[in-house]
């Protein structure tokens, strides 16, 4: 054994101490550096999951010798707004700390599922969440996090996981309305292909008539399943009465269909069922893009949203209690372990403390802080424990008042597009009576390409 290993914890990797502790896994004895990676290490070994030590590309993380107490999240209170019913009883997204690879994905997706009362588990090594279904009639949440804990893995709540998931439910609805578009743009792409290439009208009319059907067929999904967001658009938009570009794709996309349509059934000499299609494929893909660089200017917020935490210790006068942070108060006291984010503003009770502002702030080198000094929710507690008096909670918070700030700073359109905005009516309004112009003029010269490029220009 590579003696470098033989100085590390086995489970974390962790230097050992004077005395390590021991536990066999497979055919070998290893060494951890403290009773809880034991726990964990035996726990782990008896359940049949060793080969998470083969599997892992990274220490795991270290295991508290006295996991947390986790019958806080028991309480209806504090799953409101996180906790969803399901048939099977309930499910909860949490983040955790230490999922640090695949396998840390896999250990917890097989442990948890051993747990009596566990439906279902999810975890993503990607974004560090675990989604948990389980019945509450048959185990209590606390105990499911609790051992998630005990291997390891500290459980916090996700913030704003409400709108997360319909992020996610609206991002999947888009890549799917990408994917029908891009399967039915290259299927009609090519059935079109034979047809243009049909130069000398050599093509017998069953034939040509047969790519037209199978065209109009793989066309449709595209129109009305792909391109529904532009026609509810343009619902909306005629309803206030404000034609913008949506009104503008959608009448194109359906002209374009409709008349290939009607040019199908009279075996007429052109049909464009293509650029309906390759319309819709672009400008989707266009929208993806948009929704991309949109996601990518909103993560801050994100990450400011997330950085208040759920739950908070308060004192009283048997001890201390567990509770949500909306039920945090003016004049309460509340502890906070070191690592820990502060839940609400208030003044430090201690002598001394070290704050992590760099969220607040960019400062990255900790803030010392003295008795009577303010602290900010959000911030993180570095070295030591703290206890604080609250002064502001909720929306007064500093932390609540930077997030309006960049809300509103993200919501004020630049002037250009404010312009763009106020014209785009009137653009419309003018493409169209262009559009009518240039039917009527063809109509008088060459009544066969009128309806094309008319539909040219508005495309």
């Amino acid at each position: 054994m590579n003696r470098a290993l033989d100085l590390r914890c086995f489970h974390c990797g962790e230097a050992l101490p004077a005395d390590p502790v021991k536990v066999r896994i497979g055919d070998q004895d290893r060494l951890v550096c403290c009773t809880g990676c034991g726990a964990a290490a035996n726990w782990i070994r008896d359940a049949g999951l060793a080969d998470y030590y083969t599997l892992r590309q990274a220490d795991g993380a270290r295991v508290d010798i006295a996991p947390g107490d986790y019958s806080a999240w028991d309480r209806g209170d504090v799953q409101s707004g996180h906790a969803v019913a399901t048939p099977e009883g309930r499910e909860i997204t949490v983040v955790v700390e230490g999922m640090r690879c695949a396998a840390c994905a896999w250990l917890i997706d097989h442990a948890l599922r051993r747990e009596p009362g566990v439906c279902d588990v999810g975890a993503n090594a990607v974004t560090g969440r675990v989604r948990i279904g389980w019945n509450p009639d048959a185990t209590p949440l606390s105990n499911v996090l609790s051992r998630l804990a005990a291997l390891g893995y500290r459980p916090h709540l996700a913030q704003g996981e409400a709108a997360e998931r319909e992020r996610r439910r609206e991002r999947n609805r888009l890549i799917a309305r990408l994917g029908v578009a891009a399967l039915g743009a290259t299927q009609a792409m090519m059935f079109a292909e034979a047809l243009y290439l049909d130069t000398a009208n050599e093509m017998a009319p069953a034939t040509r008539d047969f790519f037209r059907w199978i065209t109009f067929l793989v066309s449709t999904p595209v129109v009305f399943f792909s391109g529904w967001p532009f026609l509810t658009g343009m619902v909306a938009e005629l309803r206030h009465r404000r034609p913008g570009m949506d009104t503008l794709v959608a009448t194109s996309v359906l002209l374009a269909y409709f008349a290939s349509l009607v040019e199908t059934l009279r075996g007429g000499a052109h049909v464009w069922f293509d650029a309906a299609v390759m319309f819709v494929l672009f400008l989707l893909a266009a929208r993806f893009l948009e929704r991309m660089a949109r996601r990518q200017a909103s993560a801050q917020l994100d990450t400011l949203a997330r950085a208040q935490p759920a739950l908070a210790w308060r004192e009283t006068v048997a001890g201390r209690e567990q509770v949500p942070v909306t039920a945090l108060a003016a004049g309460d006291v509340v502890q906070v372990a070191a690592g820990d984010t502060v839940p609400a503003d208030g003044e430090l009770l201690d002598r001394a403390a070290a704050m992590d502002e760099s969220l607040l702030t960019g400062e990255s080198v900790p803030v010392p802080k003295a008795a009577g000094d303010l602290l900010y929710a959000g911030s993180t507690c570095r070295e030591s424990a703290a206890r604080l008096r609250v002064t502001r909670t909720g929306s007064d918070t500093r932390l609540s008042q930077l997030t309006r700030a960049v809300e509103q700073a993200q919501a004020q359109r630049p002037r250009l597009a404010r312009f763009a905005d106020a014209v785009a009516m009137r653009f419309v309004v003018a493409l169209f009576i262009a559009a009518g112009l240039v039917f009527w003029a063809w109509w008088q010269v060459e009544p066969a390409r009128a309806f094309e490029i008319a539909l040219a220009v508005l495309v």
